[in-house]
């Protein structure tokens, strides 16, 4: 009878867990900018609950769950940008649609080639732009940590224009349209576009942005995987000599393939720091960072411009000696392609 019970309960759990997630993705479906969520192992995730009801016996263990736990990806939806510094949840604050762990695809830099070379990682803050507070925060942090801006809101200028007088690596956070026809904001690309008209909007939101070198993707998830789309915004950048960062939105983007093949230097996101807002978390994500570096020899983050992100990063940017990394500029990881048309 008891087990009974304890059955029934811990299923009544997992519905009013699932339903929760459902009521959060209709009721912030309709706001305009979105931040990428990655579900890792090393997240307090859904997945860490699919993972722990598949080793209970009996109805629990092959009691359906969700979608989710086959794709391996979690996503939620941002609040508005202006609401973001103080009042948003601590974790239902993040999607774009699916975000991919490139660790499972990577192979480990090693031989010779990490002799005497310090394992290096570079960290990247995007989605800024939307308000004061998280400019003034990220122009406090290191100035070897790059900075993306999302074109043509109301604090993209004078972010751009104090970024570069500090001498830092200043990129366009180009807008692109996402499977779940999220909102993009001003400036963004969309898949339905004509070469001209593609082109004409990057370049517009290249210009708005005085001295950046180079662009990296909000949100994508459909752009990114459009290769005909990717041709025209990889030939843009290459006659403004920029580079590209793929923030890695779609298992399906092709958009690192694309810079590679037009010669342009790039690179792609290993981590998100701050899927959840909370400084054990975005702890826990940027050991993660830095177990990828030793790995590999080095590394990426992405981050956004949170409160807690940027406290946490202020503080922890002070400390990696004991870790044996090195924070670069984030042009230091690029890598050089010749063309390959």
């Amino acid at each position: 009878m008891k087990v009974v019970l304890i059955k029934r309960m811990m299923r009544l759990f997992v519905m009013l867990y699932l339903g929760l997630i459902t009521c959060v993705s209709f009721a912030h479906e309709s706001h305009p900018v979105s931040y990428h969520a990655q579900a890792s192992k090393e997240s307090a995730s859904f997945l860490a609950l699919t993972s722990w009801l598949s080793s209970l016996p009996g109805p629990l263990k092959s009691m359906p769950v969700s979608s989710v736990e086959e794709s391996g990806f979690m996503m939620f939806d941002a609040l508005n940008p202006e609401q973001q510094d103080d009042n948003r949840p601590l974790m239902l604050q993040t999607i774009d649609d699916r975000v991919v762990d490139r660790q499972k695809s990577k192979s480990p830099t090693n031989g010779p080639s990490l002799l005497g070379r310090k394992v290096r990682i570079a960290i990247l803050i995007d989605d800024l732009g939307y308000n004061r507070r998280g400019m003034l925060g990220a122009l406090q942090l290191p100035k070897e940590v790059a900075l993306a801006i999302l074109p043509m809101t109301p604090f993209a200028h004078q972010t751009a224009v104090r970024s570069k007088e500090q001498g830092r690596l200043t990129m366009l956070h180009a807008p692109m349209e996402n499977e779940r026809e999220l909102k993009l904001g001003p400036g963004g690309l969309y898949a339905r576009m004509s070469e001209k008209e593609l082109k004409a909007a990057l370049t517009k939101d290249i210009d708005s942005l005085p001295g950046i070198q180079g662009v990296n993707n909000h949100m994508g998830s459909l752009l990114t995987a459009n290769q005909k789309s990717m041709n025209w915004v990889m030939q843009t950048l290459k006659q403004h000599h920029l580079f590209f960062i793929d923030s890695l939105t779609s298992s399906h983007s092709v958009a690192g393939k694309t810079a590679k093949k037009y010669g342009l230097k790039t690179t792609t996101r290993d981590v998100f720091l701050d899927n959840i807002r909370t400084e054990k978390a975005i702890d826990r994500q940027f050991s993660h960072l830095i177990k990828v570096a030793k790995h590999r020899g080095e590394a990426m983050a992405i981050g956004h411009p949170y409160p807690e992100t940027l406290s946490y990063l202020k503080k922890r940017l002070t400390q990696l000696n004991k870790d044996g990394v090195v924070l670069v500029p984030l042009s230091q990881i690029l890598s050089h392609n010749a063309p390959s048309l």
